[in-house]
């Protein structure tokens, strides 16, 4: 058997690794993105053109230029997105000596493994879908390779139809199995291997620290974070701030927060006015540990603890969409009694920014050290010069006095920062919070939508008697961006509201999203054995065992019968002898598989002589139909298999049941 590729082969080879590939395409760099697709184009080009492959070093050197690319990129070839980058660029260079059935094959498989790898990133409806056409195109590119007939190029497509085909019903067969695989096979309480974490910041884009810029750099994102249903109504826009990251050191230009109340362990004191309100959060992936929670947080959720300054950090980092349920109080005191440590944090300031604290020690002096008076001198300040943008100008070395006396143009990181360094200068502690507000609420699943464009910096200063209390200094500028978000505020003030019909197709693709998330993204270990138990069945692992068993038989007994079934269907004179066969088996003929067909006449003629003119004349047409003379052309002579049909219907044997001998 020829083993060579030929053309058709090869362009199916590689558009199943273009597709594998594709599906990495929402977080591949674009520069490794468009070298792969060069490389596999260079090895299309060269086998479609006739020309001969690479020489062996040159082909070593284009694998080894991709392996640097990618170190370059990601700074080490370990991880997640280098590991996976690597995988990538290794495929695409294996397409450069790519010339036989084999090696096809061996590409064909790796790309299997690369369409699994594409659900470490991203496991939403989209990404289910495409990876599913890719599944098919590969196993339909199997099923051309397996084909050792010569295909011309003129007949590429009509030699495309059968493998895609086949490919298709594979891979519908599969369906079940993997329906039965996804419930029933035994979940860990947590991850058999976790996703390293990749860099610093998290993949909402909010890190452990914030300079000017980060925030507003996400403003026109508008890809889902958080979704969140309450028990009751869903709170006012101005209520809705969900706490994420306190910082408390400053040095200049940079807030960080990360190990900042390491050296003590003071509990969280909230004194609640109010009944707490509950709700439900499913959370994106964010590869950290962090949780953001409406405040202020009542409690911890499950699996968390709640820090002294109101952070929910997470036993292990969010590296897939996770629910977790918590509850708050809108109307509170937070930490009443300031800790002596936390009042030093609160008034730690770097050196520099000079006139920002002549001008805050002359309201601490004209207030009395009043915290609220201060407080209301600087966002009166903001509120009458200051504008808000996305496009603030870079800041000079002492950034606070130079955003608070010459530019005076910032983004809510702006805003927060400097009215925070103002109250610390002034006496007053106060910290940055940084999390998101707003959002918008789908009505069509009466939930709470968080997008990145809602990330926002507030500030929280303490005031003796009443503890932290929360001073946005954005609203001083832009009252609008708390009610509504950044991203909204801009498509407005451009005249780019989105009509009606619009707005409600987001919201039903949005509420699709939601459910795929809290109904198959969130199958959890725990879910699963609540579904046993709902129906009776212990929750132990070996019953889930057992049932997944059972399930895998009944699943390949049924593909059997399927593929069988269509075995006979698809060749018309075969479908045919084996309805003959079976009548001759109900006559009382004893029918075995290996027999042909002058065997099986020998021996229907001997259990049935008065019908010997019958059988002789179906056996000669069946074997003249299918072994002699063929039709011009791939198809069967339809005249010629419609007769055989007609004798087969008119031949009624007489039918033996339980010993006796009835007639059809």
């Amino acid at each position: 058997m020829n083993d060579a590729l030929d053309r058709i082969g090869f362009a199916a080879t590689a558009a199943c690794i273009a597709g594998g590939i594709l599906l990495h395409a929402a977080w591949l760099p674009a520069t490794l993105l468009g070298t792969y697709v060069i490389v596999i184009a260079l090895s299309a080009a060269l086998i479609l053109s006739g020309r001969k492959p690479l020489p062996a070093p040159l082909r070593i050197g284009v694998m080894l230029l991709l392996a640097a690319l990618v170190v370059r990129t990601f700074g080490n070839p370990f991880g997640r997105e280098a590991g996976s980058a690597l995988l990538l660029g290794m495929l695409a260079a294996k397409m450069l000596e790519t010339r036989a059935r084999r090696d096809a094959r061996v590409v064909l498989s790796a790309t299997c493994f690369v369409a699994l790898a594409g659900f470490l990133f991203d496991q939403g409806p989209v990404q289910v879908g495409l990876a599913f056409l890719v599944v098919v195109a590969l196993l339909a590119t199997m099923a051309l390779l397996a084909d050792p007939r010569p295909r011309p190029a003129a007949q590429a497509l009509a030699r495309l139809r059968e493998p895609a085909t086949v490919g298709a019903r594979y891979a519908l067969l599969a369906i079940p199995f993997a329906i039965a695989c996804f419930v029933l096979f035994p979940r860990l309480d947590s991850p058999l291997w976790g996703a390293p974490t990749d860099a610093f910041g998290a993949r909402t884009g909010i890190s452990d620290r914030m300079q000017p810029g980060m925030l507003s750099s996400l403003a026109l994102d508008d890809t889902p974070v958080m979704r969140v249903r309450f028990d009751g109504e869903i709170p006012r826009p101005a209520d809705r701030y969900f706490r994420g990251l306190v910082f408390w050191w400053f040095d200049g230009s940079t807030w960080a927060g990360k190990d900042a109340l390491a050296s003590f362990d003071q509990p969280p004191v909230l004194v609640a006015a109010d009944a707490a309100l509950a709700y439900e959060v499913i959370i994106e992936p964010t590869d950290q540990r962090w949780l953001f929670l409406l405040d202020a947080p009542a409690a911890a959720p499950a699996g968390a603890t709640l820090t002294g300054d109101f952070q929910a950090r997470r036993d292990s980092p969010v590296i897939s969409v996770a629910r977790y349920a918590a509850s708050a109080h809108l109307d509170y005191r937070m930490q009443p009694e300031l800790p002596r440590l936390q009042r030093r944090l609160g008034l730690q300031l770097p050196e520099g920014n000079p006139r920002t604290r002549a001008l805050a020690e002359r309201w601490a002096a004209e207030s009395g050290g009043d915290a609220r008076a201060i407080a209301r001198r600087a966002l009166d300040l903001f509120n009458a010069e200051f504008i808000y943008s996305l496009e603030p100008p870079l800041l000079a070395r002492d950034a606070v006095d130079d955003f608070l006396f010459e530019t005076r143009v910032g983004f809510c990181e702006h805003f927060a920062s400097a009215f925070a360094f103002a109250m610390r200068a002034a006496g007053v502690p106060a910290r940055v919070v940084v999390g998101y507000q707003g959002g918008f609420v789908n009505r069509a699943g009466g939930y709470l939508v968080l997008r990145r464009a809602d990330a926002h910096a507030w500030t929280e200063i303490w005031i003796e008697g009443e503890g932290w209390v929360r001073v946005d200094p954005t609203a001083a500028v832009a009252p609008e961006r708390i009610a509504e978000s950044a991203r909204a505020q801009l498509d407005l003030r451009a005249g780019a509201e989105a009509p009606g019909w619009l707005s409600l197709l987001r919201q039903r693709s949005d509420l699709f999203g939601y459910w795929w998330n809290r109904s198959l993204i969130e199958f959890s270990a725990l879910r699963q054995r609540e579904m046993l138990q709902s129906f009776g069945a212990p929750p132990d692992q070996r019953v889930l065992v057992a049932l997944l068993a059972v399930a895998a038989l009944l699943t390949l007994g049924l593909a059997s019968w399927w593929l069988a079934r269509q075995q006979s269907t698809g060749d018309p004179v075969l479908a045919e002898w084996r309805r003959f066969r079976g009548r001759l088996a109900r006559a009382g003929v004893e029918v075995l598989a290996q027999l042909g067909p002058r065997d099986l006449e020998a021996r229907a003629v001997a259990s049935l002589p008065g019908l010997a003119p019958a059988i002789a004349s179906i056996t000669e047409a069946f074997v003249d139909l299918r072994y002699r003379r063929a039709p011009a052309g791939d198809g069967v002579d339809a005249e010629r298999l419609a007769r055989l049909r007609r004798a087969i219907r008119a031949f009624r044997p007489p039918r033996v049941r339980r010993g006796r001998i009835r007639r059809q």
